[in-house]
């Protein structure tokens, strides 16, 4: 309908608007059903219910090490989704809040049809629902199936309740049913059609318990349907038995709570978008059985059950009242709320013309193959200004000499540049200063245009007083300056790049020091051209721009790796885990500064003592740890166990120490590449790799590495 009344008056640009009123139109009818089935009481509740997983705040303060007050500004500040498995997804507990934010065209659909059929199932026995039951039944399956197939899929089993509760069968019912089906089927059937050139990119289809790699993921799906499924079987269990509610309420929640168990257990799309759609259903039928029960347990039952209904009701409410004043901060979790309507395109309509060329995304799991008859037949297309890709590698090492490998490989890919670290900026205890550390040496000319990067330790800026900024801007620069001409050849360089990973206590310092320093190299005579000053950024600073800050640079280098917490030992991959960089990849986009990107290629084991960290072995394979003889292969992922005490790669091995092989596999270097040209917008963007050595590049077949750049387009 927005689409059409755009058609109709000023265009397709028009859309947004309609769109939105839309959205708020069905918004104001959702409001208006659940005014109807449990007035004022079920509408606050509808607006901050929730499973109560806010008592897993709680579990998580506790387990913290920093203070109660620290951890509670830390609850407020970040964005604490609590996603049990870790995986795009995974299992999340159902939000209206979050729902709605995330897809309000699955939302609003589910709302309306599962209201419209509560309202129906109450009104059982009476003409009206007699009269309508089969009705409302086809137009919520046939609008449903090419609305929001998923939400349908939990919204069935009510509707089908919602036919039998009307009491209607015979002969004439009969017919009735079997026309309404065939309807259905024929309707459906452009549904149908688009499926058959449907596929998927991922395989994240099937039980949960193919997904669980351990007995901690098969305790936190016990957790889990804990808390989304038990709690509300318990308290209607008790209802239940001391008659306090009625046979049809029972049934109704028995059937919420098998379809939540049923979701939970089934896992489809790479979101694990099935449940998290068709939840939505059965989510307001427990909301609507709390509001009618447990709250009126809370305000006037026994001393023991109203505290009992009020902790329910608290750990159901923390994380959606959350969300809900984040609203009114300056800082609010997502992304959209700096924009105005019209940056906003029609949904089908924004992501057919992005992805049906073939382009990798998520999304394009949904859309289908790029090559059958209902994309080329259907889906715009436009073709995408291509972008202006410069190659580039780091090169991490303290003396700048370059093997013939590595010269051979500058050619064969066509590198334009390099990011050459010339020192580190590190705090001294002893003079107590940040100075320069690890200083590079040049045994051989660059032979291509080199970017001088500094490293800068957080410490240093955690130390430093805000009036050794300038001092140690200042000495930055001159350091650099001296190292370029220092050499036989001097060279200009028209970039330098800072990398450092500030935290909210040192952003300040850091980001008044980016200014000093553009200052100061401008001074400094490095160049007779303008000179860029860029700084590393890391995802976290991508996704929470807004509480970490924009740093004061021309252009920024997003740093795609070191994505986990290398210091667990059963971290998946800590260097590049494509599960945790999905949850981020949607916020590049946001992002408001230019951005290149630098994938890694190293590799390394971690080595771990009684489940502690200990040391790194760099470039270690899982093909040299195959064959070890003094390690055997873990059950868990890429880990193996010491059976005796050795001294290899320059280190003591004791019996029973854990080495886990962390390596980048072309496949998700391509993956990666692909996702990151889809997601950053600037047309002119420097592609590099981390880092030029060796070792790193032979880990990698010939043709390897040439499409991951291409992949990059």
């Amino acid at each position: 309908m927005p689409t059409l009344l755009a058609k109709w008056t000023g265009g397709i640009s028009w859309a947004s608007y309609y769109f939105f009123v839309w959205t708020w139109l069905g918004l104001f009818l959702v409001f208006r059903l659940l005014q109807q089935l449990g007035g004022t009481r079920l509408l606050l509740l509808f607006l901050f219910f929730n499973s109560p997983e806010g008592v897993l705040w709680l579990v998580e303060i506790f387990k913290s090490s920093a203070s109660l007050k620290s951890s509670i500004v830390d609850l407020w500040r970040n964005d604490h989704t609590i996603e049990l498995i870790q995986t795009p997804g995974g299992l999340m507990f159902p939000s209206h809040i979050e729902s709605f934010i995330a897809a309000p065209q699955h939302s609003l659909f589910s709302w309306l049809g599962m209201g419209l059929s509560l309202k129906i199932i109450l009104s059982a026995g009476q003409k009206i629902a007699s009269n309508t039951a089969f009705l409302i039944a086809c137009l919520l399956l046939i609008s449903g199936l090419h609305w929001s197939p998923l939400a349908t899929l939990g919204l069935v089993p009510f509707v089908g309740f919602m036919v039998i509760s009307s009491n209607t069968f015979s002969l004439k019912t009969t017919k009735r049913s079997a026309f309404a089906l065939l309807s259905i089927a024929l309707m459906a059937l452009p549904i149908l059609i688009f499926y058959a050139g449907h596929f998927s990119i991922f395989t994240q289809q099937g039980w949960w318990w193919n997904f669980l790699k351990s007995s901690h993921d098969y305790l936190l799906l016990f957790v889990f349907l804990a808390l989304e499924v038990g709690v509300w079987g318990l308290i209607g269990f008790y209802l239940f038995k001391k008659n306090l509610v009625s046979k049809l309420d029972t049934k109704l929640l028995s059937l919420a709570l098998v379809v939540l168990t049923i979701l939970a257990f089934y896992r489809y799309g790479f979101f694990n978008d099935l449940a998290r759609r068709a939840c939505l259903a059965p989510t307001l039928v427990i909301c609507w059985l709390t509001a009618k029960h447990l709250i009126p347990r809370a305000l006037n039952g026994l001393t023991w059950e109203r505290l009992f209904s009020i902790g329910v009701l608290c750990f159901c409410v923390l994380i959606p009242l959350k969300q809900h004043l984040r609203w009114l901060t300056s800082q609010p979790y997502t992304t959209i709320v700096d924009k105005k309507i019209s940056d906003f395109t029609p949904y089908t309509i924004h992501y057919l013309d992005r992805y049906h060329s073939g382009q990798f995304d998520v999304v394009a799991q949904y859309l289908g193959r790029p090559q059958s008859i209902y994309m080329h037949s259907f889906a715009p297309s436009q073709p995408t200004t291509p972008k202006v890709l410069s190659k580039a590698f780091y090169y991490w090492k303290s003396t700048f000499k370059l093997s013939p490998f590595e010269k051979q490989a500058l050619l064969k890919h066509k590198i334009e540049k390099l990011y050459v670290k010339f020192f580190d900026v590190d705090w001294d205890g002893v003079s107590k200063q940040a100075i320069p550390k690890a200083v590079i040496s040049f045994a051989q000319s660059p032979p291509v245009p080199i970017v001088p990067t500094v490293f800068i330790t957080n410490r240093s800026l955690e130390n430093l007083t805000w009036g050794g900024i300038d001092e140690l801007g200042e000495n930055i620069a001159t350091k650099i300056s001296q190292i370029c001409h220092a050499q036989r050849q001097s060279f200009e360089v028209d970039e330098i790049q800072i990398d450092c990973d500030w935290s909210l206590t040192t952003r300040s310092k850091y980001f008044k020091l980016l200014l000093v320093l553009k200052t100061k190299l401008t001074q400094s005579g490095l160049s007779t051209k303008p000179l860029t000053l860029s700084a590393t950024i890391r995802l976290h600073q991508i996704k929470f721009y807004r509480t970490t800050g924009i740093p004061p640079i021309a252009k920024g280098m997003l740093m795609y790796y070191n994505m986990g917490n290398w210091k667990t030992p059963n971290a998946p991959n800590s260097i590049l885990d494509l599960d945790v960089a999905h949850r981020y990849a949607d916020y590049i986009s946001d992002y408001p500064l230019p951005l290149d990107v630098v994938l890694p290629i190293f590799r390394w084991g971690i080595v771990y003592r009684n489940g502690k960290f200990v040391s790194f072995i760099n470039h270690l394979t899982t093909k040299e740890l195959d064959n070890t003889v003094f390690l055997k292969k873990s059950p868990y992922p890429h880990q193996y166990i010491a059976l005796k005490n050795t001294h290899a790669w320059g280190m003591t091995i004791r019996q029973g120490d854990i080495v886990r092989i962390e390596e980048c596999r072309p496949e998700d270097l391509i993956i990666s590449s692909r996702l990151l040209a889809e997601e950053i917008q600037n047309s002119k963007v420097t592609f590099a790799l981390y880092h030029l050595d060796s070792l790193n590049l032979s880990f990698y077949e010939k043709q390897s590495l040439f499409q991951v750049f291409r992949a990059f387009r």
